[in-house]
């Protein structure tokens, strides 16, 4: 049987899967024993059709002689590189995602990813036995999509977080206690000072946390419970890179009204974010791992437990990879540079 004849079946590379991922899925649609059959007989065509195929790694030789076999472009990425060149068997996957796409994006590789950014819900092992059956639905639309659009930040991030209980519904209090008290600036103009003269690993020592709620309640007549939540809002602005949700905080004006467009643009500005971003992107699953602290100075004070935290929020919105998506230029021409380092393409 010739090369031709064996590739009947030809799937799409999904834009988030790996290069060795979208192999092994195209040789078991078309009955190869193992990727590196197919890998066999691929080579052998292209020798056979004169092609010399050289790439910068096995990942992205084996793009170049997809993309002149099938001829069609199979981009190879960042995250494609020979770090993940050898299969997960037990990694955690989104059923529902699986169901739509039958592909495996290359986040589900990353050890803090654990919660499916698209369906809320928790990655799991898949059973030996179990099939993905395609399901043709109405899916709603990405929720990044209304974080960008909105004119009400909080409104947005709550829906994001549908997975987190918690966290809604400590967002709809923060919505609910600026609508009803953005014109009293006391407590506000207290809490950021305190916040801007405190290194961030004092700001819960010794009960100051409580001490300055307790003054701030007393300065502007509110409710501890609310003050307590503006303060946990604004120490979390202060966590974010370039105020991403300056608009809820810090006595800004038409607070619930702001477009969250701009702040997403300083958000991919920002470099040390974005270098986080762009080694999340080539980082092999159970090596070292990323610390946020490490790449932003204002975070360097936290413990390992409150940066996990953090970096599992920030994976779950989608951050690490629908930020990319806002890079300018033309699709397959991305790349970013911070400081001094050289560029990291994140196509």
């Amino acid at each position: 049987m010739t090369t031709e004849q064996k590739l009947l079946i030809r799937p799409v590379k999904h834009p988030l899967e790996r290069i060795d991922d979208y192999v092994v899925r195209l040789s078991a649609a078309n009955g190869f024993s193992s990727a590196m059959t197919l890998s066999t007989y691929l080579r052998a065509w292209c020798k056979v059709a004169g092609y010399s195929i050289r790439g910068l790694d096995s990942a992205d030789t084996m793009a170049r002689m997809l993309s002149r076999y099938l001829d069609r472009i199979v981009e190879t990425k960042s995250f494609d590189r020979p770090a993940f060149a050898k299969a997960n068997l037990i990694l955690k996957t989104c059923k529902a995602c699986l169901s739509e796409h039958k592909a495996i994006p290359f986040y589900w590789y990353l050890d803090d990813y654990q919660v499916c950014h698209i369906h809320y819900q928790p990655l799991s092992k898949p059973d030996s036995n179990e099939t993905f059956d395609h399901v043709d639905v109405d899916l709603p639309q990405h929720p990044i999509v209304d974080f960008l659009d909105s004119s009400d930040p909080w409104l947005a991030y709550t829906n994001m977080q549908k997975c987190a209980d918690e966290l809604r519904w400590l967002c709809w209090r923060l919505k609910q206690f600026y609508e009803a008290h953005l014109g009293i600036r006391v407590h506000t103009m207290n809490a950021l000072g305190w916040i801007n003269s405190t290194p961030p690993a004092e700001r819960y020592s010794d009960g100051r946390f409580d001490r300055v709620a307790s003054l701030i309640t007393e300065q502007s007549g509110l409710q501890e419970s609310d003050v307590r939540l503006l303060s946990a809002l604004l120490l979390w602005q202060r966590m974010v890179p370039n105020n991403l949700f300056r608009a809820a905080g810090a006595g800004a004006e038409g607070a619930t009204e702001a477009s969250l467009e701009w702040a997403s643009r300083q958000l991919i500005a920002s470099e040390p974010m974005l270098m986080f971003i762009c080694d999340a992107h080539q980082a092999p699953r159970n090596t070292p791992k990323l610390c946020l602290r490490d790449y932003i100075p204002l975070l360097a004070g936290l413990d390992e437990a409150t940066d996990k935290a953090l970096r599992q929020a920030v994976y779950s919105c989608g951050l690490t990879t629908e930020l990319l998506i806002m890079l300018p230029g033309r699709p397959g021409e991305h790349s970013c540079k911070v400081k001094s380092w050289s560029s990291v393409a994140v196509t």
